[in-house]
C-alpha cells in the first residue's frame, strides 16, 4: 500500500466542459477545477514548488518560518505547506480578504496580520529581513511562480484537452498562472491565443494596451485574487494576445450562474474567467475550444458572494433573483 501525504494531492485536477455556456454550435468552454487542490485553490501548486526549490537550495530548513503577503489563497497554501513540513508561517493579508480565507489560514497554525489593501504586500520582505530563519516566499517577484504553472498546470491542460485548444483565458494577480500556462501552451502550438481577463480597476489591461496613464485606471473592486494596482515581475505581458475587462457584477453574476446551472461552487476570479471566456467564445466559429481555470472555491466567500446581505450592501442584490 502506497503512502500518500498532503502535498501528493496537489495537481492533476479535473477538466470539465461547461455545458450550459456553449454560445454557438461547435464552440466549447472547458475549465480546470483548480479549487480541488488541498486548500481549495490553484496556489497550492506554486507554493509546493517554490518551497521545495528553497529546500533544495538550502535556504529553507527545519528552523525556517515562511513569510508571505497574500490576498488569501497563497497564504492558505503557504500555511498548509508549512504545516505539512513542521514549519511556522506568518501571512500578511489585505483588509478586503474574506473571513473564510483568514480562518482557513489560521486553521493551519499560521499567524495572520491584516493590513490595508494597497500596502499589505510590502510587509513580508520587511519582516523576512528581521531574522535569518525567516524565508520570504515572494510570489509577486519570484520566477518560480510562473515556472511552477509552466511545469505543472500548463502541461496538464494540454494533456487534458488532447492538444485541442484554441484559446486560454485567465485573470492575473501575480500573473503566474496566465504567464506560465500560456508560455507552455504556445510552445506546443504558437497559434493558441492567450487572453487576460482583468477586473475594472486593475492596471494590467491598460498597461497591456499601451496606455501611458495606466496607473490612473486603478480603483477598488470587490473580486479577490484578480487584477492588480501595481505591476508584478511575475506577469509576462509578452505572452498575451488580448485582454478583456469585466466588472464585479459580471464576475459575481457568473459565479452565481455556475452554481445554479453547472453545480460548480467557485470564487469571484472564476466568475471573471468564465465570463471573459464566454466573450471570447462568442467571437469564434466552431469547431473551437476555449480553456480557462476556476482558481478557488466558493466556500471561501460564503460571507460575501453567497451572502444576500453583502450583495445588497455592494449594490449587487439584484443578482440574487437573476
Amino acid at each position: 500500500m502506497s503512502k500518500i501525504e498532503a502535498l501528493d494531492l496537489i495537481g492533476n485536477t479535473p477538466m470539465v466542459h461547461l455545458k450550459t455556456l456553449d454560445p454557438k454550435p461547435g464552440v466549447e468552454i472547458h475549465s480546470k477545477l483548480e479549487y480541488m487542490n488541498p486548500t481549495g485553490s490553484t496556489k497550492d501548486r506554486i507554493i509546493e514548488y517554490m518551497v521545495q526549490k528553497g529546500v533544495d537550495a538550502g535556504k529553507i530548513n527545519n528552523n525556517s518560518t515562511l513569510i508571505e503577503g497574500s490576498s488569501g489563497n497563497t497564504g492558505a497554501s503557504v500555511a498548509m505547506v508549512a504545516s505539512s513540513m513542521g514549519l511556522k508561517s506568518i501571512i500578511y493579508v489585505p483588509d478586503k480578504c474574506s473571513d473564510e480565507k483568514i480562518a482557513i489560514i489560521k486553521s493551519f497554525g499560521a499567524e495572520v496580520i491584516v493590513k490595508p489593501e494597497q500596502e499589505y504586500g510590502k510587509y513580508a520582505p520587511i519582516k523576512a529581513s528581521e531574522n535569518p530563519d525567516y524565508y520570504h516566499v515572494d510570489q509577486y517577484n519570484s520566477p518560480l511562480n510562473p515556472e511552477a504553472h509552466y511545469m505543472t498546470l500548463g502541461k496538464e491542460i494540454w494533456d487534458d484537452m488532447g492538444g485541442q485548444i484554441d484559446a486560454f483565458v485567465a485573470t492575473a494577480s501575480t500573473g503566474g498562472t496566465l504567464s506560465g500556462v500560456s508560455k507552455r501552451l504556445k510552445e506546443y502550438n504558437p497559434n493558441i491565443k492567450a487572453i487576460l481577463a482583468d477586473p475594472e480597476g486593475s492596471i494590467y489591461k491598460p498597461f497591456f494596451e499601451g496606455k501611458e496613464d495606466y496607473m490612473s485606471y486603478k480603483k477598488s473592486f470587490q473580486v479577490e485574487g484578480a487584477g492588480k494596482g501595481s505591476l508584478c515581475a511575475t506577469m509576462d505581458f509578452d505572452v498575451l494576445d488580448d485582454a478583456i475587462a469585466f466588472d464585479d457584477e459580471k464576475a459575481i453574476g457568473m459565479v452565481l450562474r455556475l452554481a445554479r446551472q453547472e453545480g460548480l461552487m467557485v470564487g469571484g476570479s472564476s466568475g471573471g474567467n468564465v465570463w471573459a471566456a464566454l466573450e471570447v467564445a462568442k467571437r469564434m466559429e466552431g469547431p473551437a475550444k476555449i480553456v480557462t481555470v476556476l482558481p478557488d472555491s466558493g466556500f471561501k466567500y460564503l460571507s460575501k458572494i453567497f451572502n444576500p446581505q453583502w450583495l445588497n450592501e455592494k449594490g449587487l442584490g439584484h443578482l440574487i433573483a437573476d
